[in-house]
């Protein structure tokens, strides 16, 4: 295979580059990769920065995280330790679904979980009010494919979400055909057209976020070769279960934009690598048992990413052309996230004047304060 190539930020102007997934031979296999390698000309002006590749400092090994933890004199946590911390987060999580405000707010918040049979990982954004909606082809071949997304599917079916913005996609995209674990058989589906048919469901996870730009997103991997063919910048974060409660091993990779300094509950690997020894076989049953999320990672992520404790990632990464800085301030002041979209949005959607935006901001902030409720 070549190197692979950048996301660029039009690259997925979307769910109209019409890749399928029922054609599997090698000319789709290779027609899907000539488009990975084809290198638009990047614009002077980036829409978005969804795609930006995460700096040095944003990478998160937990791994590293956990030896730390060892080094500072703490033994590793036994399983029901960490499970107590797990419900920690579990009772933190509970307590912004049961607060009116916190709620309310949340309500507001619509949540993607594509690839998400058992719920898992989006069950702590429902738990505290979020509007979830959970995508499996298993549970429904109709409104579970991810390869039927378009503007229409999700006018005609969600009403487009009664024009509230989409706070996060989560992607576990499935890793049959990108796991390291399974490569004795890449030559075979490179080969038979399977490896397409992965890549194009890949594309289309990473067109939806193209096409919404939530200010959260991310896709969850094995280690393996999903960034390498699907053009993905450099991994945000790696873990394994034992890092976050569940005593096994499963080297994970997650893509995408999120805050990757997830809490940790590390406890030691007593079971192993115990995902091909317990749940081996080609079932999709077992399969499936292979692909469940750690109920820790779960509740790990939603503790780093929630709006409510986190008010900077959602309008941080909303209006991610912005000063920081500033946007932290606005904050710091009191403004909602919908008060600074009153100030900012015209110049920053309508007129992509980002100076502008960032003038009248700096203004509101520096002159007198407007109530901007209904």
């Amino acid at each position: 295979m070549n190197a692979p190539v950048k996301i660029q930020q039009d690259q997925f102007d979307l769910f109209d580059f019409g890749i399928s997934c029922d054609v599997k031979d090698d000319q789709a296999f290779n027609g899907i990769l000539d488009s990975l390698r084809s290198q638009p000309v990047v614009p002077d002006f980036q829409p978005h920065h969804l795609f930006d590749a995460p700096g040095k400092k944003e990478i998160i090994r937990l791994k590293q995280k956990a030896d730390a933890f060892q080094r500072s004199g703490s033994r590793m946590l036994q399983v029901p330790e960490a499970v107590s911390i797990i419900d920690d987060w579990k009772r933190h999580t509970a307590a912004q679904g049961a607060d009116r405000s916190s709620l309310i707010a949340n309500s507001e918040r619509v949540v993607l979980s594509l690839f998400d049979h058992t719920g898992n990982w989006s069950k702590p954004w429902r738990e505290a009010g979020y509007d979830v909606y959970q995508f499996d082809i298993q549970d429904d071949p109709e409104m579970g494919d991810v390869m039927k997304f378009s503007p229409e599917f999700f006018a005609d079916y969600f009403g487009d979400f009664g024009g509230r913005d989409i706070y996060a996609i989560l992607a576990a995209v499935p890793c049959t055909d990108f796991a390291s674990s399974g490569a004795r058989h890449f030559a075979r589906k490179d080969a038979d057209g399977t490896t397409a048919a992965s890549i194009a469901l890949a594309k289309q996870t990473w067109a939806t976020v193209e096409y919404f730009r939530p200010s959260i997103w991310a896709a969850e991997n094995p280690v393996g070769r999903l960034g390498k063919l699907t053009g993905l910048p450099h991994w945000r974060t790696s873990f394994d279960p034992n890092h976050i409660g569940s005593p096994y091993t499963k080297k994970t990779l997650l893509w995408g934009r999120f805050n990757g300094d997830l809490p940790i509950a590390p406890v030691e690997a007593s079971e192993g690598s115990k995902m091909h020894s317990q749940y081996g076989g080609k079932s999709q049953r077992t399969k499936n048992a292979r692909s469940v999320t750690p109920e820790g990672f779960s509740y790990g992520f939603f503790m780093a990413n929630n709006a409510h404790d986190h008010p900077i990632l959602e309008v941080g990464f909303k209006y991610d052309r912005l000063d920081r800085d500033l946007l932290q301030r606005a904050l710091d002041t009191g403004l909602s996230v919908s008060e600074i979209g009153h100030i900012v949005d015209d110049a920053y959607y309508i007129e992509l004047d980002d100076v502008g935006a960032e003038r009248a901001l700096s203004e509101h902030l520096n002159g007198p304060q407007t109530n901007f409720s209904p």
